[in-house]
């Protein structure tokens, strides 16, 4: 089941209050994210009188029920510091389930009964749910930085017909054409991997001509490479200014792709035995072009195929 919701917040580390309720979202067993809208900053509505809010909404599927996924929804915002003392009152995180499956409990409305009053609520929406109809109410609602869809994520593979990446830590394939193209797209460039990633680099050393952020948990010093241990530090080092490439491998994919805004696969026309696979991306992506290419030596056909969100 798809839902929507909304996520505000106005007391503290704002934007950092809405990333971290992101990543706890995606952590919920029978949760997946599948897309972030940008954030906004809004005026207070019902109470006056205190601190604008940063607001966005996401899009995630579950097969939680309606109160099974109201239950985690409140359980993070009581982890990142909510108290709930005043009705709309001021907030550390507010998360509100806004469109879905609909339901009338004593507990949860869905739609939300104050959707379509609340231009901060649906201007966000709009973003990620395009059919939606409404109408605004003509509030001041500001796009600010602080989304992580503000880093416009590409990710970078070469896969199978099955959209297979590897097997045992190692590349499916190596075939020249794609890495003249890998090479040709993230010259000068931000590339974003994890360490397995890094091993599969020739001489497991970060590329040259890049700029190579390596993103592990392990504590590590690797010349050539920064290294970040959590998105949220990721969010810190990088510049919304920058093309940012993010190359494997299928963890890194999976925990960026919701934030992506272009798929980037060079697609091999063979099956072969893979134990870690692209993750699936196709009822959130449409392929925008598509580039045919044999490769003599060996009998194969690649495509070089991009899809946008």
């Amino acid at each position: 089941m798809i839902y929507y919701l909304g996520l505000g917040a106005n007391l503290g580390e704002r934007e950092k209050n809405l990333r971290r309720a992101i990543e706890l979202i995606k952590k919920i067993p029978a949760v997946e994210l599948k897309q972030v809208s940008s954030f906004y900053e809004t005026e207070p509505w019902g109470v006056e009188g205190q601190p604008n809010y940063i607001n966005a909404a996401i899009k995630i599927s579950t097969t939680l029920e309606p109160l099974a996924l109201l239950d985690e929804l409140q359980r993070i915002e009581l982890e990142l510091g909510r108290i709930r003392r005043e009705h709309w009152g001021a907030r550390t995180l507010d998360i509100d389930i806004l469109y879905g499956a609909e339901i009338s409990h004593e507990r949860l409305t869905v739609p939300h009964k104050f959707l379509f009053e609340r231009d901060f609520a649906l201007i966000p929406l709009a973003e990620i749910f395009p059919t939606l109809e409404y109408n605004l109410r003509g509030d001041k609602v500001v796009k600010v930085h602080g989304s992580p869809i503000d880093f416009k994520f590409k990710l970078v593979a070469c896969v199978d017909k099955n959209f297979g990446l590897g097997k045992g830590g190692k590349l499916l394939f190596r075939i020249p054409a794609d890495l003249k193209n890998f090479r040709a797209l993230t010259l000068n460039h931000t590339i974003i991997f994890g360490r397995r990633t890094l091993e599969t680099f020739p001489n497991q050393q970060p590329l040259d001509g890049r700029r190579n952020i390596l993103l592990s948990r392990t504590p590590q010093k690797i010349s050539g490479a920064e290294i970040v241990g959590s998105l949220e530090e990721l969010f810190n080092v990088l510049d919304t200014a920058e093309e940012n490439f993010v190359v494997g491998g299928a963890e890194i994919f999976n925990e960026l792709i919701p934030y992506a805004t272009e798929i980037i696969l060079t697609v091999v026309d063979a099956a072969v035995d893979a134990d870690a696979f692209f993750p699936n991306f196709l009822d959130e992506f449409i392929l925008t072009s598509s580039e045919q290419l044999r490769i003599a030596h060996c009998a194969l056909r690649i495509a070089f195929r991009r899809y946008t969100r």
